[in-house]
């Protein structure tokens, strides 16, 4: 019989140390955005990286936050686990509008899933549009110093069909090998025709020239605002 209590009181000693703490027992800590996070919290996050250009889920930091409801207004701050917890995670997401700060916490919204994923899709389009307009927004022309004059020519009236495009354009000018070296006199009339060239295409330096006259040297220009 004094084992069977023994067993019991065993029993009864396990299920108080395990036991999920109360509800009353909870603290609410609110650790704004930008706080260091923990180690635990740093390992987390080291395991998962943003996915997005906005954090989502479990990606947002902050512990306490506002909800963005359907009229635009905020709701009452709330902790962030159980707007988690109360989401159908297949069909919507938490996503992260404002990191907050010191005296405020982050602001969120739900949105649909599918949403989410055609706004990021959307953004990742334009971002790739930059990012190939930046690329092809520099033209190059090269042009060695003894260069021909029809040749000269052509490269001239290329050169001022990207400044009418309002594309900037490096002018580079070199002495190309097996090419013969130009003359004093062949140097100097390159240049003028280049400089009419620019000014009568509307266009401008706009930084100084980089190398030297007669070897390697480069001219930026673009269009005049």
């Amino acid at each position: 019989m004094s084992s069977l209590r023994g067993i019991a009181s065993t029993s009864l000693l396990l299920r108080q140390a395990f036991a999920a703490p109360r509800i009353s027992q909870i603290r609410t800590v609110y650790r704004p955005a930008g706080a260091t996070p923990s180690p635990i919290e740093a390992k987390q996050a080291a395991k998962a990286p943003q996915r997005y250009s906005r954090p989502i889920n479990d990606e947002i930091e902050a512990d306490i936050i506002q909800i963005v409801n359907q009229d635009g207004q905020l709701d009452v701050p709330t902790r962030k686990s159980n707007v988690i917890f109360s989401m159908r995670r297949n069909e919507q997401v938490l996503v992260q509008l404002d990191p907050g700060g010191p005296d405020r916490p982050a602001v969120c919204k739900i949105m649909p899933l599918a949403d989410f994923r055609d706004e990021e899709r959307a953004k990742e389009k334009a971002a790739r549009l930059a990012k190939h307009s930046a690329k092809t927004s520099t033209k190059q022309i090269e042009l060695n110093w003894s260069i021909d004059p029809h040749d000269l020519s052509h490269r001239l009236k290329k050169l001022s069909g990207f400044i009418e495009k309002g594309r900037t354009v490096e002018i580079i000018l070199t002495k190309k090998r097996g090419k013969r070296m130009a003359t004093a006199d062949e140097i100097k009339l390159l240049m003028d025709k280049l400089r009419t060239a620019i000014e009568e295409a509307n266009a401008h330096q706009i930084k100084p020239m980089d190398g030297e006259i007669g070897k390697t040297l480069t001219i930026t220009v673009e269009k005049k605002k």
